[in-house]
């Protein structure tokens, strides 16, 4: 039976030979990240309850300094990141294959599965490293927790800018600024760095 997927040249050959492979199936790839994400979540919640700290989100979902400057402090922290990583962007050699990767995975998506995407995954990335991880092990276990998550998907080169972004985050939360601040940076810094991948 012939994989209607498969893009073999006139010479049978794979797309592995110097052929383009055909883009993953977008609803795919927002269902998959979805679940991912639900499931991380999850995982977050579960463990505050099992810790009997599930009172920290509602107290640190705002934060003491208040709304404005919660979404201020995380707009100011996504532009710096952006800032930081349109710079390694034109000067780390595997750029160019990070941007082609995100080209062929999220522009069949459309701007709306995107910006879903990428506000459910903030959601659920704060909740658990930077609510039930940080809580437990401090910033710097949220930290290196963030680390080692980035660098299952992004590789050992991407690292440094990893820890810094988790950094930025967790230090938002530990300042007073809340999850919603740790959260809007999340998501604008992700889409924004998403964006600047998208344009070839």
């Amino acid at each position: 039976m012939t994989d209607p997927h498969r893009s073999d040249g006139p010479d049978g050959g794979s797309p592995g030979d110097g052929q383009e492979e055909l883009p993953p199936d977008p609803r795919l790839v927002t269902a998959a990240g979805g679940c991912l994400y639900f499931l991380l979540l999850l995982a977050g919640l579960v463990w505050l309850w099992w810790r009997d700290r599930l009172e920290l989100l509602p107290e640190l979902a705002i934060g003491e300094r208040g709304l404005a400057a919660a979404l201020v402090g995380g707009v100011v922290v996504a532009l710096l990141g952006l800032a930081i990583f349109s710079i390694l962007l034109r000067r780390l050699q595997v750029a160019g294959e990070l941007a082609a990767q995100a080209r062929r995975m999220f522009l069949p998506m459309g701007d709306l599965s995107v910006v879903l995407l990428v506000l459910i995954g903030a959601v659920a990335e704060e909740v658990f490293f930077r609510l039930a991880v940080q809580d437990q092990f401090g910033l710097a276990g949220s930290v290196a927790a963030y680390g080692v998550m980035s660098m299952c998907g992004l590789g050992v080169r991407w690292l440094p800018f990893a820890l810094l972004h988790a950094l930025a985050l967790g230090g938002l939360v530990a300042s007073g600024f809340g999850l919603l601040a740790s959260a809007a940076a999340n998501a604008v810094t992700n889409y924004l760095c998403l964006r600047r991948m998208l344009v070839p």
